[in-house]
């Protein structure tokens, strides 16, 4: 659509104003943070592919999506240059972001990995733990209305048939994340950057977990993005973030 923007990087204020002047009347309002980085790539998937890889071509049909659903938003990080968390949240706050959605995929703690062979290569996966989920910080300065979204998010995920998994609640080192609402797959991830530094609302989605062989496949479908999307514009909109 010929009033998208990508917005890269911290930009200056006087670049900020040209930007602002460019689309007067159409600010956009959803910030959809691409998680990682070309750099800083994430998991790895059960057959190879970095997480980076993954969270920006879902993060560009959730932003479709909520473009044909009314909404608007940006990405932030889609050229994959971007390695500083701290920035994400005050960038999407600069271009007047309602709401801040950061895109990722997700993994299991190293115990749980195993070795395999794809292609000719050692991989590592496990095929103990699927479904999606999804965290916010109590330190965000709007948790009332975060969780209000994630829960949302995490409604239409399900109603979608798409199942949440409970993996890190596990009393584990790394895990052990407390429930903020377990009916719909939210958790609490207090210190999380790009959560607890946003002034806005704030939801990481980790939307599947690819070092499950089986999920990565279902997760790189295009139904299944279509999926995810919609369900996540979806719960957008229930909460009041698309209006």
């Amino acid at each position: 659509m010929e009033n998208r923007l990508v917005f890269i990087g911290i930009v200056p204020s006087a670049v900020l104003a040209l930007c602002v002047c460019a689309v007067a009347g159409a600010t956009p309002l959803i910030a959809i943070d691409v998680g990682h980085s070309l750099q800083s790539s994430g998991s790895i998937s059960a057959r190879g592919k970095p997480e980076f890889e993954f969270n920006r071509e879902l993060a560009q049909v959730v932003w479709q999506t909520i473009e044909t659903k009314g909404g608007r938003a940006f990405e932030i990080g889609a050229d994959g240059k971007s390695v500083d968390p701290e920035t994400r949240p005050l960038e999407a706050s600069m271009h007047g972001a309602k709401f801040f959605l950061s895109i990722h995929h997700d993994s299991a703690q190293p115990q749980y990995l195993e070795d395999w062979t794809w292609q000719g290569g050692m991989q590592r996966y496990t095929d103990r733990f699927s479904g999606f989920s999804l965290f916010i910080s109590r330190k965000n300065r709007q948790l009332a209305a975060s969780l209000r979204c994630a829960s949302a998010i995490g409604a239409a995920l399900k109603k979608a048939g798409l199942p949440a998994s409970t993996h890190h609640a596990e009393k584990i080192e790394g895990e052990n994340r407390p429930w903020a609402d377990q009916a719909n797959g939210v958790y609490y991830y207090d210190n999380l950057i790009v959560l607890k530094n946003a002034k806005i609302p704030a939801v990481l989605l980790e939307a599947g977990i690819i070092a499950n062989r089986d999920e990565e496949k279902h997760l790189l479908q295009p139904a299944v993005r279509n999926a995810i999307a919609i369900a996540v514009a979806t719960g957008l909109d229930n909460c009041g973030m698309l209006k």
